[in-house]
């Protein structure tokens, strides 16, 4: 039988909610059904998760020397991917992770004609307050959407966002929850207690947040609704996992407020699962995403969640999940916080997400779906 030959573009490998997706997805699929390969963009570094697809057997290609800065390097952009489905056109899917900027992946699949194009909305925003590079981004959502033959979103926010209303509300966007291992972040009281006495935290309230360093996680607001939790609590600990240009700056600001003793950042991570069984609130003052995985991966550890306002209430999946407007001070989150801090019966979390269809498993069979549509011979 001949596999379903597909090809997936995130932008870069780094670690974030969208490349764990990728990869618990690449982990699940069918590979006696599937071929996937993964298409990057090149930044001249090389993340962990790169060496997590080669382990997976997943071919890698990287548009070499790519890196979209300012519109002027759309140029080598379109020659190289010009270029890559030259050489590379037999798929039947061509799966885009990403917004607008990259459509043109899609357009030259089509001109190939690969069947299947897909753009998918993970996001609520684009990562830029360059005001001249959001006008781009915006200009080409048009682009993106013409060269689709279907059209993803994590959630109906992030749909609108990427899409536009209208498009959601004819149903032509189809929305898809972002999955998660549920077996693999059921809470597990040993494994909780275990990791504790392994991270030093075994008497100690353990805040803590999965993400990059990037603005859009919000770690420097993080940092000082931590600052007002010690006041209170004075025998909290914040855990920090995740990478990012801005994690230096953090530590830097952690030793100005003067918690740096009792802030932890642990980089990258490959147990993260186990983590969250370690700590005892999950706090996420973003100031945008599509729908975060690392909430959801905490509400199935069982975990209590405040989260911010500028989240989708799709999100919202325990009944301690709650949500914060990001204009309410440091104070009042600190407050929220340490009154919900292990506040939750973290046994009944995983039959309450398999309820509502966020295993993997389930997003796993919705995508074949989609792929098999219209692919004849397969």
């Amino acid at each position: 039988m001949t596999k379903l030959k597909i090809l997936m573009f995130v932008d870069r490998m780094r670690t974030g909610g969208i490349q764990i997706l990728l990869i618990n997805l690449l982990s699940i699929f069918d590979r006696n059904k599937y071929q996937i390969d993964v298409l990057l963009l090149d930044d001249g570094i090389h993340y962990p998760l790169e060496e997590k697809l080669s382990e997976m057997n997943v071919h890698v290609y990287k548009l070499e020397n790519t890196w979209i800065n300012k519109p002027i390097d759309y140029i080598k952009y379109n020659t190289n991917v010009k270029r890559f489905f030259a050489r590379h056109h037999d798929y039947h899917v061509v799966h885009l992770h990403s917004s607008s900027k990259n459509y043109l992946i899609l357009k030259y699949a089509q001109m190939y004609n690969i069947p299947i194009r897909i753009a998918h909305s993970h996001n609520t925003g684009f990562q830029t307050h360059n005001p001249l590079k959001v006008l781009f981004g915006n200009l080409l959502k048009k682009r993106l959407i013409k060269y689709s033959t279907d059209l993803l979103a994590c959630s109906k926010i992030a749909g609108e966002w990427l899409f536009g209303s209208r498009l959601v509300n004819s149903g032509r966007v189809i929305i898809i929850k972002n999955g998660v291992d549920l077996e693999k972040y059921k809470y597990n009281p040993q494994l909780r207690k275990n990791k504790r006495t392994e991270l030093g935290v075994n008497d100690r309230i353990v805040i803590g947040n999965i993400g990059r360093f990037v603005e859009q996680k919000n770690h420097t607001f993080l940092l000082d609704i931590f600052a007002e939790i010690k006041k209170i609590e004075p025998k909290a600990i914040l855990i920090l996992a995740g990478v990012g240009e801005l994690m230096d700056s953090m530590k830097d600001k952690a030793k100005v407020l003067g918690i740096n003793k009792d802030v932890i950042f642990l980089g990258f991570r490959t147990d993260v699962n186990e983590i969250l069984q370690a700590i005892d609130l999950f706090l996420m003052p973003s100031l945008y995403e599509g729908f975060p995985v690392t909430a959801i991966e905490a509400q199935a550890s069982g975990l209590p969640c405040i989260l911010s306002s500028s989240i989708t209430k799709e999100a919202e999946l325990l009944d301690n999940t709650i949500y914060i407007d990001l204009n309410q001070t440091a104070e009042f989150w600190a407050k929220c916080a340490v009154q919900i801090a292990g506040s939750t019966n973290r046994e009944d979390s995983f039959y309450i997400l398999k309820s509502k269809g966020f295993d993997i498993a389930d997003m796993a069979l919705t995508l074949d779906g989609i792929y098999c549509r219209k692919v004849e011979g397969i």
